[in-house]
Order: structure tokens, then sequence, then C-alpha cells
């Protein structure tokens, strides 16, 4: 709507934060009066306009016209009839202090204007990060002995604050903000199976015909990473934390289960959590399409166990023996899936670039859309991607052993077993 975001509405001053002018907002921050010739003061007095705007916009116009309407009903009917001497305090600030937080909304808007990945400027996701560690420093300079807004952190405790970026103010600014810049998501491809089935074929021919062992291993590591992230519908950030320990442990087992199923191992400390878990997550042997999971993996952990003598940590690993990072195998991936549009050039689109690939969302978004094309039902599917909620919220008590956690996983596993299986 022509208009929106540039200008202020009748009765923006009077919708429950503070406001001031620009200049007098400038003297609160800055601490001085303004020097009109100084192109820096005045690019700073365009800022302060437009983070008061932001904060006047996070209200819409018919919230914010109604409300002065309505104030302006009542009171000139109830002037005629009462004589009340001071209804509201003075408007203004008296004291010349940034009391709602100007300058860090100075500073965000700033932040703003970097370059960002997808965009010539930041997205507003990362913009507003600049208020977080404001809030941080903020809290450990001043010990924060004074509450004043109470706010619910990520783990929805309550805390009290006078920190600014927890104000009123600061957050009708955010939202403003967010109002006129919107947000621009750009989505990793989805993996579809056919592109998976050309890509597993690529790699089946360059781990044959090589016989150099860091190529080897480079080509098992990914391969089986995408296996696991696509059958177990798992994040990028969650494959990496398969266990070789674990995965030892029930190789036998769930090998000559009436089943067969590889049941990988997630050792960690994940988000939302406190204690280091054990989450196990089924396979199938056999699936649909026939995904070779287990051959793999089991390429994979013989270079690990065998020429590397690792019986523990995890399975894709950095050379220091930490979780290994998406960056170390998306490279290949991409090459992989290069060569497999070439040789099945049907399975892809023209228009879309191997960068829009990642190990990060694009074998999570493939698989469910392929379980949800082949009629895995809506429950199953949840069951499948929702694990690490759904396990959370049973209370389970934190480091339970290995083999206690694989024993709960079974009663679920002729469920959790038909998503992999439809494949």
């Amino acid at each position: 709507m022509k208009g929106r975001f540039l200008c202020a509405r009748d009765g923006d001053h009077i919708m429950g934060f503070p406001f001031e002018c620009d200049v007098c907002q400038f003297r609160n921050v800055a601490q001085r009066d303004v020097m009109w010739g100084d192109e820096n003061d005045i690019y700073m007095l365009a800022c302060i306009r437009r983070a008061s705007l932001d904060a006047m916009w996070s209200r819409e116009k018919d919230t914010v016209e109604g409300n002065a309407y309505r104030m302006r009903l009542d009171l000139k009917r109830a002037i005629t009839k009462f004589s009340i001497a001071s209804l509201f305090p003075k408007l203004g600030n008296p004291n010349m202090d940034d009391k709602v937080g100007m300058g860090i909304a100075l500073i965000t808007l700033e932040a703003s204007l970097r370059r960002g990945k997808h965009a010539n400027h930041l997205q507003w996701d990362t913009m507003r990060k600049t208020g977080t560690w404001f809030k941080h420093a903020w809290e450990a300079i001043t010990g924060n002995e004074d509450g004043g807004s109470v706010y619910a952190s990520d783990n929805k405790t309550m805390h009290a604050t006078n920190c600014p970026t927890r104000g009123v103010w600061y957050k009708a600014f955010l939202l403003g903000a967010k109002k006129r810049m919107g947000m621009i998501r750009k989505q990793d491809e989805a993996l579809t199976l056919a592109q998976l089935l050309a890509f597993l074929e690529v790699a089946e021919i360059e781990w044959s015909k090589t016989t150099d062992r860091k190529d080897r291993k480079r080509l098992e590591e990914v391969v089986a990473f995408v296996c696991i992230g696509y059958c177990a519908s798992l994040r990028g950030e969650e494959v990496p934390l398969a266990s070789i320990k674990g995965l030892l442990d029930l190789w036998e087992e769930t090998l000559q289960h009436e089943t067969p199923h590889l049941m990988v191992p997630l050792r960690g400390q994940f988000k939302g959590e406190d204690n280091m878990k054990w989450h196990l997550i089924p396979i199938a042997d056999v699936t649909r399409s026939e995904i070779p999971t287990r051959k793999w993996v089991s390429r994979l952990l013989v270079r690990r166990c065998v020429e590397e003598g690792q019986r523990e940590g995890p399975l894709f690993a950095k050379t220091d023996g930490t979780p290994a990072m998406l960056s170390m195998y998306n490279p290949t991936f991409r090459r992989l899936l290069e060569k497999a549009r070439e040789m099945n050039s049907r399975a892809f689109s023209a228009k879309t670039s191997m960068e829009d690939y990642s190990l990060r969302r694009s074998l999570r978004r493939g698989s469910t859309t392929e379980a949800q094309n082949n009629g895995v039902p809506e429950a199953t599917i949840e069951l499948v991607n929702r694990w690490r909620k759904r396990e959370k919220a049973k209370g389970a008590e934190p480091g339970l052993p290995m083999r206690q956690v694989y024993t709960q996983a079974l009663s679920a596993l002729p469920t959790t077993l038909r998503y992999s299986q439809s494949l």
C-alpha cells in the first residue's frame, strides 16, 4: 500500500509506548544538540525517524485511528460533565536520557544494511540478533539487580529485566521492522528419490574405480551420510551425531531381527536438553527402491574401525575426532549430484542449480515428500520427523544406557520402519 512505513498516522503518539520527536531522541542518545552541518548527524536523524516509524507501524492503521477516535469521542462528552484537572501525566521525557532503547535500535538498523547471503541486506531474522548481544552485555554489566519488564526465555523461565531490548518500545520497533522488511526464506531444494538413485549409482561407480584410500573414505562418508539422512528423515546437523559404538553394539542384533534394519544411534546433547542422551532411529534394510544404507555404513565402519582403529566416537568425524561439519561434505555431495544430472537429466529441473541442494535440509525435505507420495500415514511421518519432541515429552531420564533406550525403541519399531520401507 502506498505510504506504508513512510509516515505516521493520527494517534500513533498515544499507542502505549513513549513518543518523542527526532531531535529530542537525538539529544537522548548523543547527549548533545544536533550539528546541522554534520552529515553524520543528519544521517542519525534519518535513522531515528526510521526507527520511530517502525515502532509506530507495529500497529495497523485501523487500530491506531480507531484508538484515537474512541479517545476523542469519550473525552468530548466527559469534559462537558466533569471537572478533571489532570487526567494524564505530562507528555514527553523530562530527562535527557534514552529510556526506550533508541541507541541500540540505531545500531540494529545499521547492522541490517550489511550484505546478506540471499539479498543485498541482512534478513530480519539475522538483524534481530543485535538485540540479543546487547541484552547479554547489559545484564553482565548491571547484574540485572532491579527487575523491570517480565519476559520468557527459550526454556519458558520468567525473568524480570530493565534491559531496553526487552521493553515495549524496542519490541514494537522490531515488529514494525519485520512488517516493513518482510522475510525471504530460501529453502534447500528437496532431493527426489530419482535423484537419490542416480546419485547412488554415480557414487558406486566412482568407489569401484578408485583405489585411493582418501577418495574412497570421502565417498563412504558422503554416501553413508546421504543414506542415513534420507531414510531416517534427519536434519543435516543431526546425522553427524551417529555413534560408532552404538552401531557396533547393535549391528548383529538388528541384522538378525525378523525385520532386518539398521538402528542408527545418535549420541549427543540436543537443543532444549541439558544432558547427553541416546536417540535410536531405525532404517529398514529392505526399502521399496533398495536404498543400500547398510552397505555404505558398513564400508565406512570398516574404514573407521579396522583401518583407523576407532571403536567409539562419532561415525562422521573431523581429524580431531569431533563431529563433522556439513561444509566438509557438501562439495562432494553437489559434485556427485552434478554427475548424476549428466547421467539422468530427466530427474532434475533445468532451472535448478546444484547450489540449491544442501545436506542441511535437502535430504529431509525429499524424504518426507516421497513418504507422503507413497501413502505413508501422516501419523507415521509425524512419529519419525518429531522423534526428538516425542522422546523429550515422555520425560525419560537423561543418560539412560543405550541398551535400555533400544528396548524402548523396539516397542514402536513396526510403525517407525514403515517410513523407510516405503522409500
